[in-house]
């Protein structure tokens, strides 16, 4: 099997978990803290992680040490999407953080790739251009709603949105900077495992700092209840995040964010066969445009057959 074939069914996975886990899963997670939850889930997982990557390959700890400057880069921009996805989850419709969230991660990779970050990668043909494009026309379409009231839910005026929309837009350009960090940490020959493992420190403690704070205290913890919970995160989580990682390692960045892009649609898929799709009037408008562009562009980047896929 080709590199290019793994790490479309490394992305696909990580796409439709992230996906699943968010309608199946997600009630499930709302009566606990978040952030212990993701504590625990990210803290356990990358010591495991460490430890395989310390007992077979130490040396790639070291790579990863001596390039200091990508590794914080690596864990500041994994504790930033985070935080900054959880605050505008506060603030304004879940399904527009998720989407504007996605959709940034392909166009913030192109403008990486325009002023000449190396990890980046350009177009490989006009379909996933067009898509692109219309992915934009949805994410603005989205936000000008959101900040003009016609959204499903703002908590509060239109500062609050345009707080929300900023926040997430952050949230989805820290992804793409997580994305080119660790394919400048894979080129220097630092495995998937071992930056599943070095890319949770600070969010760790960030995440601990909250819990501290009661940023979402949920109230008695039932410690039962919260294994069960970690342990159900390990997978829906935990793997999914793995997923991303090594598709990272097999294929190109902008190839990757635009399949990541259509973790939208499969939410929305999934919220079909459970049967509680109940979006305002405008935010389906805008999901529909978004939709569109997803699957174009990720048609566009999946394909191959010109000069420019193959140099990708």
């Amino acid at each position: 099997m080709s590199n290019a074939t793994l790490g479309l069914i490394w992305a696909f996975s990580f796409v439709i978990l992230e996906a699943a886990q968010a309608v199946f899963f997600g009630s499930a997670f709302q009566d606990y803290d978040s952030f212990l939850i993701g504590a625990a889930v990210f803290g356990f997982t990358a010591v495991g992680a460490l430890t395989w990557t310390a007992v077979r390959s130490a040396d790639e700890l070291r790579i990863a040490w001596n390039n200091g400057a990508a590794l914080f880069g690596l864990n500041l921009s994994t504790a930033f999407v985070w935080v900054a996805y959880f605050f505008a989850l506060q603030m304004i419709e879940p399904a527009v953080v998720f989407t504007i969230f996605s959709g940034l991660i392909p166009v913030v990779v192109l403008i990486a790739w325009a002023i000449g970050v190396p990890e980046a990668s350009p177009l490989r043909n006009r379909t996933e251009g067009t898509g692109l494009l219309v992915v934009v026309i949805g994410i603005f379409y989205l936000a000008a709603i959101t900040i003009l009231g016609q959204s499903g839910f703002v908590r509060g005026d239109w500062t609050v949105a345009l707080v929300g929309v900023l926040l997430t837009c952050m949230s989805g350009a820290s992804l793409a900077a997580m994305m080119i960090y660790s394919q400048r940490l894979n080129r220097l020959g630092v495995s998937p495992v071992a930056q599943y493992g070095l890319r949770f420190p600070l969010y760790v403690a960030v995440a601990l700092i909250g819990v501290t704070l009661g940023l979402d205290a949920k109230g008695t913890v039932d410690l039962g209840g919260m294994v069960i919970v970690v342990l159900i995160g390990f997978v829906i989580m935990a793997f999914p995040v793995f997923a991303m990682q090594k598709a990272i390692s097999l294929m190109s960045t902008l190839t990757l964010a635009a399949i990541t892009a259509l973790g939208p649609l499969f939410v929305f898929l999934f919220q079909i066969i459970e049967g509680r799709v109940d979006y305002a009037p405008a935010t389906m408008a805008g999901l529909m445009i978004y939709f569109a562009g997803a699957i174009i562009a990720a048609y566009g980047g999946a394909k191959r057959g010109d000069r420019s896929a193959l140099e990708a």
